[in-house]
């Protein structure tokens, strides 16, 4: 585990699944807030109408932007997993570095709901003193082998010390 890694191609359908998720529950809501409409006067709903609609633009234009730029995000997200360190870069216009010292990981959790079961792929999540940081979605055996390095690795490295 000595290169920089990329996540699995299949990732990126479950970012897209997510934010057809994301994007239905605020439909449902907005049509929640519509009923509030009932309830105005004649001249308070053309205003409430003018803000749904702009809201509901936003809401559109922030789904289909969300759709595109998986792509982008997918290229910029990699791992890396040494004996000393695990970094995690992501982000496509704001890039984020976290680097999580071996010997400062308490627990890796791999966790894996039905539509990451779907695509065979869990969620790696290491947990510090400090918080945790996760690993969207790597292959299922990946993941195992994943976890039992970095916990292997941390229980050597807290024997060193």
């Amino acid at each position: 585990m000595d290169k920089v890694k990329r996540l699995p191609k299949g990732i990126k359908t479950i970012w897209r699944i997510h934010a057809l998720i994301e994007f239905i529950i605020f439909a449902l809501i907005m049509i929640g807030i519509g009923f509030i409409r009932l309830a105005l006067s004649s001249t308070a709903k053309g205003y409430f109408d003018l803000i749904m609609i702009i809201i509901l633009i936003l809401g559109m234009i922030i789904f289909i932007g969300s759709l595109f730029l998986v792509n982008y995000l997918w290229a910029f997200w990699t791992y890396y997993i040494d004996e000393r360190q695990v970094q995690l870069h992501s982000g496509y216009f704001f890039r984020k570095q976290v680097i999580i010292p071996i010997a400062r990981v308490q627990n890796v959790t791999l966790k894996q709901g039905p539509i990451l079961r779907w695509k065979d792929l869990q969620k790696v999540i290491i947990v510090t003193a400090s918080g945790r940081s996760e690993i969207d979605g790597i292959k299922s055996e990946q993941a195992d082998q994943l976890k039992e390095t970095i916990m292997k690795l941390a229980q050597e490295a807290k024997n060193d010390i």
